[in-house]
This record gives C-alpha cells, structure tokens and sequence, in this order.
C-alpha cells in the first residue's frame, strides 16, 4: 500500500495481524540502518534530516513486512469523518484481559480502513494507555508543559518524583507517531499493550523502588485534546477559557507594542533602505518545538529538580539520539548522578562532535547497553559497535518494534547493577 502515510520510526506499518516474519538478512539490517544514521550535530536541520532518512528507511522495511497490495477499503468509509470518534468503543473494539485490540461484536482482531481511521484509533489508543499510567497500579502523575500557555504537551511523573531520594528511571520513546507511554503504535494494535507499551517497564520500576518520569519528544506542535469523559471535557474547556482570556490581554498589549516597534523600525529601515524581516507565528509548544529541545526542556525543569542520587534512561529507537543530545548538552550535571543507559534497538551514532563525557560513558560496558534486533539468543553478547560507542546485545527478537519488549528482563538486571 505505497500511498500510507508515515508513521513513527517504529511504527510505520498498519498490519492486520501481529507481525510474525521479517526479511532473511535483519542482522545485516541492524549494521545498515545504523549507518545511515549521519553523524549527530547541534544544528537543529541536521538532526531532522538525520531523523527522516531513519524513519524513510524503516518505513520501507515496515511496508514490505507488513502491507499487501490489496485495498479492501469500502467506499461508504472514506466518508466517515472518524476525527470525531472520542473513543475504542466508537470504533467497535476493545481491550480484552490479555491487552489485545478486538472487536467488540465477534472477537475478531483490527482491520484497516483508511489512513484516517487507523490514526485516529491511534490517537485514542494513547489516551488509553495514558489513563493506565494515571490509575492504580502504576498512579502516574500528568503534567501539561509549559504552564499557562495555550500550546502545551504533556510528561508524566511519579508520586514520589521530587520526594524520592533514592534513584530515578527515565523514559524516552522513539520518533514519528508514537507518544508517551508508547513503544510502538503498531504493537498496541495489533499485539498488545504489554509488548507495544511501556506499562510492563514502569510496573517493574515502581517494584524496584524506581521514581518515574516519561518523556513526550513527539509531540510538538498543538493538538486538539481527546476527552473520554464529559467532567473531563467540562474543565477542559473552562481550564482553555481562562487561558485563551489571558492569552488575548497578553497578545493584544503585544500587538500594540509590537505595531509601535514595527513603525519605528519601518521609518529606520526606510531611511537605511534595510529589507525588513517578518516574525513567524506556527502552533509549535515553547521549549519543545522540536525533540531536542524537549528533552532539554524536561531536564532543566524536573529531572535536574529530582532528589534521587541515582538516575538511569532506558531509550529506545530515536530516544536514542536525543539521549546522547542530552549527555552532549548536560554530561557534566549529569555526571555524578547518572548510572546506566539501557538502549533498545537505539539508531544513535557518536561523532567527533560528541562530548568526552559521553564516549566515556558509553565505551563502560558496565555503564551503557544497546540491546538490538537479533536472531541470536537474548542477551547474547554481539560486541562493540565503533559507530555507536558502546556494547552490543541480542533483543532476543528479530522486529525492531518488539526489542523493548523481549529485552526487558536482562535490561532490569543490568540497569540494577550499575546502582550503588
């Protein structure tokens, strides 16, 4: 099916059945992916280059591993508009015990109908997991970043985020369409929430006695909130009333003294015979417009605020990148507390660019870890990789979207053991 969108680096698939096979050469796969992954810069254009080639070249490997050539896609449901489906339900489908998507009437398991829905469904299946996060066992606190604006994402955090003084775990998903709390969107669909969510990880960190914060890097510009619940809906709209009033005051005070300055540096420009260059205005969310710049954000204002002595990331596909973005930019804050960095099938690279304190961090083999797709055993040892600076180990799976999945038991230990 050519004319899919891309999704996540992950996730750029929608197969109908859980995906069961793979081409014969993955192994190969995982030394190609990675070395078209161009050497990481502060420059914010190359980074996203770098990020499109990754999910170009997995959606190509989804598509092949995934799509037939057919489209069964009836006529009559192109003409629903499925943006106003608020929840699983209004789709037909549920989560049954086992967390897999089935159809309410017949058990059956998802089928694709356009682009459209199976986005949407997408959307709401995040808000799905996301209420997991937030109720018993796991009772996530949720934060809306930056406060007071109108354009806003949100991270979640523990109970005991700022209380814990023991040792902290951070959370950082891949690329594209999925957001936090997801792996991989695909999974979500068409396996189950234990292997395409985070849910099982933060589970057996909160048993380990773990503080918990879950990063959000995709979500970058506006989007309109999906509310499941009518007392939701109501404080929404209320909480949005108060901030579209003091947003006007606050723009139209701007506007004037922006007019004024305009005025003033028109009748300069004039009079120098200067162009006059246009501020941009776009829905991007301040301090993360981009992936970058969330992780930066986040840290500056809560993970540098957490008590705990002990940190350690667990990342995964791009989450990869931005974590060595995050080193390079905060390695020496980070140095006395960081403990370990467990990678699940990351595409980072290191580069001449890179900070010392980053490839001293990832060369220690008791420190950093990238469990990769692999036929091999799990955890078998594959070495160490020079482009990514640091070990190598099977994820006991050969499909880059359930590597965090199959690699969560042997990366608990190893995360375990780099504590003090």
């Amino acid at each position: 099916m050519s004319d899919i969108k891309k999704e996540e680096n992950e996730d750029n698939s929608i197969p109908t059945t859980p995906p069961t096979s793979t081409n014969n050469n993955n192994e190969d796969d995982v030394r190609e992916e990675k070395k078209e992954v161009v050497n990481k810069s502060d420059d914010v254009k190359e980074n996203k280059e770098k990020e499109i080639k990754i999910e170009r070249s997995l959606t190509e490997n989804l598509n092949q591993r995934f799509y037939s050539n057919s489209n069964n896609t009836k006529s009559e449901d192109n003409d629903i508009d499925y943006k106003k489906f608020n929840t699983i339900k209004d789709f037909g489908y549920y989560y049954n015990n086992k967390g897999e998507l089935r159809s309410i009437e017949g058990e059956e398991k998802f089928k694709f109908v356009n682009q459209q829905h199976y986005d949407r469904l997408g959307d709401i299946i995040v808000k799905t997991i996301q209420n997991k996060m937030k109720s018993e066992p796991i009772h996530l606190e949720e934060h809306w970043i930056p406060k007071d604006e109108i354009n806003q994402c949100n991270i979640f955090t523990s109970k005991d985020f700022f209380e814990n003084q023991s040792k902290l775990m951070v959370f950082i998903n891949g690329s594209g369409a999925v957001k936090s709390g997801q792996w991989a969107r695909s999974l979500c669909i068409n396996d189950t929430l234990d292997s395409g969510s985070i849910l099982p990880y933060l589970k057996d960190a909160i048993s380990n006695g773990f503080s918990i914060i879950v990063l959000n890097p995709n979500y970058n510009k506006f989007e309109e909130r999906i509310n499941d619940n009518d007392k939701e809906i109501e404080e929404e709209k209320e909480e949005k009333k108060e901030k579209e009033e003091k947003k006007e005051k606050e723009e139209k005070k701007e506007k004037e003294e922006k007019k004024e300055k305009e005025e003033k540096e028109e009748k300069e420009g004039e009079e120098e015979g200067k162009p006059l260059k246009k501020k941009r205005y776009d829905n991007l969310i301040k301090g993360s417009e981009n992936s970058n710049n969330h992780i930066l954000t986040v840290y500056d204002e809560f993970i540098k605020k957490s008590p705990a002595k002990e940190i350690v990331i667990v990342a995964h596909s791009f989450g990869g990148v931005n974590t060595t973005y995050l080193l390079d930019n905060r390695g020496e804050e980070l140095s006395d507390k960081l403990k370990s960095v467990a990678f699940t099938d990351s595409v980072h690279s290191l580069s001449p660019k890179s900070s010392s304190f980053t490839k001293s961090f990832y060369a220690d083999e008791n420190k950093t870890k990238n469990w990769v797709k692999s036929e091999k055993k799990l955890n078998t040892d594959l070495g160490f990789s020079k482009l990514q600076g640091c070990n190598l180990a099977s994820a006991g799976h050969k499909v880059h979207e359930f590597t965090s999945s199959t690699c969560r038991v042997p990366l608990f230990d190893f995360v375990l053991k780099s504590l003090n």
